[in-house]
């Protein structure tokens, strides 16, 4: 097939101007490699800089946190001093150079996090701990968050964003996806306030929609602003977010130009769904989600990512969906060079979904994540899991 056969090729132009020469990027993945401080180590330059070698249009920076006070991991990636964003510039730099787009994902960890290494209680929109968590750290505590708790996350995105303008980088992406805290708003599982915070989405999202103007403040409407969106709990029973909810918020995001919606699915009770293996059913709903998503904008560029496997695959979803763009994680952790070796009908180390590597972020015995295929990462034969 010639390259100029794949609409995942073509380029993309953003309401902020920019142009993204295709339609492929990596998702946000936590390999939780920054230095104890919470600094982009040259570990993790190299590890994107190999993604942007492989030919992606935009590559999602994971899980920068945005406060000192919510924290998941020791060597996560932390955003909320001068430092840390300075420490990402070689790759700013670098994806410049090979006209790649790097997007910030800004985070705030919520009831998902822990208090292991910030000593404070976790905060959430109604006080509800994440039932995966409890079993993990029954010593932490959740509080619901005051309108001041509120006013304070909202300032430190806008931080955070200023940051990554100041060290000269071009987008970041708001994390409300997947059960932390922003997302944990957007979700009727989680948020029962009764006040402007609560009650219908329009209100579980004014959270999100006031952060957004907040970056937009702090920075002169001059960074481009993707919000990775939960869009479906993954519960059966009726409960949670579900796509269908979300077409006054989509409405509400379209007012405020931002560049681009990455639809997600998934909160910490059900993200096993999504890890324990390649299942079609999940991958569908997923997919079928975002094309829900896409019906309700003709202004906002609407992307997904999920269980996609290799380059004929995320083609194949793209025309059949009908979004804008489409992401990987695990297939261009196992293989960054997914593009070019589908140009040169070579072998690629195909990724298993196995969910292995995510098994690796709590397992006390490992430093890093790891993986079953990458001879770069590859996981020590004796790690084993069920």
């Amino acid at each position: 097939m010639h390259m100029n056969d794949l609409y995942l090729l073509s380029s993309l132009k953003l309401a902020s101007g920019i142009s993204i020469k295709n339609r492929l990027f990596l998702s946000s993945i936590g390999l939780d490699l920054a230095n104890h401080s919470g600094e982009c180590s040259d570990e993790l330059i190299n590890f994107y800089k190999k993604i942007i070698d492989g030919g992606v249009g935009m590559i999602k920076i994971g899980n920068s946190t945005v406060s000192p006070f919510s924290h998941l991991h020791e060597r996560g990636l932390a955003l909320y001093e001068l430092k840390h964003a300075q420490a990402l510039k070689p790759i700013f730099e670098y994806a410049h150079e090979k006209n790649a787009l790097v997007v910030v994902q800004l985070q705030h960890y919520g009831a998902q996090g822990s208090s292991k290494y910030t000593g404070c209680p976790l905060l959430s929109p109604s006080g509800q701990f994440c039932q995966k968590m409890k079993k993990k750290f029954p010593e932490d505590s959740v509080i619901a968050m005051s309108s001041n708790d509120i006013e304070t996350v909202i300032e430190e995105f806008a931080h955070s964003a200023w940051l990554v303008q100041q060290a000269g980088g071009k987008a970041i992406q708001i994390q409300a996806a997947n059960g932390y805290l922003i997302s944990s708003f957007l979700s009727p599982y989680t948020n029962k306030r009764v006040d402007d915070y609560g009650g219908t989405p329009q209100k579980r999202s004014l959270i999100l929609i006031k952060i957004i103007k907040a970056i937009q403040a702090k920075t002169n409407n001059n960074l481009s602003i993707f919000v990775r969106l939960g869009i479906d709990d993954c519960f059966d029973n009726g409960e949670g977010q579900k796509p269908e909810y979300l077409q006054e918020v989509i409405r509400d995001l379209e007012q405020l130009n931002i560049d681009g919606i990455e639809c997600s699915m998934c909160v910490g009770e059900t993200f096993h769904r999504f890890l324990s293996g390649y299942h079609q059913d999940i991958k569908d709903r997923i997919f079928s989600g975002a094309s829900i998503i896409k019906s309700f904008t003709t202004k906002i560029p609407v992307g997904c990512t999920g269980l996609v496997s290799s380059i004929a695959d995320a083609e194949e979803l793209l025309q059949r969906y009908k979004i804008d763009y489409i992401g990987m994680s695990r297939a261009l952790f196992a293989d960054p060079r997914l593009l070019p070796k589908f140009f040169e009908n070579s072998k690629v180390n195909a990724c298993r979904f196995d969910g292995f590597c995510f098994q690796d972020k709590s397992n006390p015995k490992l430093d890093q994540v790891y993986c079953c295929v990458n001879p770069d990462y590859l996981r020590d034969p004796q790690t084993k899991y069920e």
